[in-house]
């Protein structure tokens, strides 16, 4: 965006990056593209009555950093890794 728009790099990781000239083309593609549809059924693997759903219930999604990190960080450990325990939090103090 920032080559696009003549902008000067944000930080140093935009400055080293390699520009994506060769991912975009003035030529436009029509072709038609083929759905695949999906062969696992999303609510059978994600139920809405699940631990899970019901536990985010309980959380304040109404803005922004309202939901307790700890728990929500629990519900999405038990969910991607069932069956292991979830590691103690790593917090830092940043001091200037």
């Amino acid at each position: 965006m920032e080559l696009i728009l003549g902008l000067q790099p944000m930080t140093q990781f935009d400055a080293a990056a390699t520009p994506m000239y060769a991912s975009f083309t003035t030529d436009a593609a029509f072709d038609p593209i083929d759905t695949v549809r999906p062969k696992i059924d999303l609510m059978t693997k994600n139920p809405n009555t699940g631990a899970g759903a019901r536990a985010s219930l309980k959380l304040d999604f109404s803005d922004y950093d309202r939901a307790d990190p700890d728990e929500l960080n629990r519900i999405l450990w038990a969910a991607l890794k069932p069956g292991e325990p979830m590691p103690a939090p790593v917090r830092s103090l940043r001091v200037r």
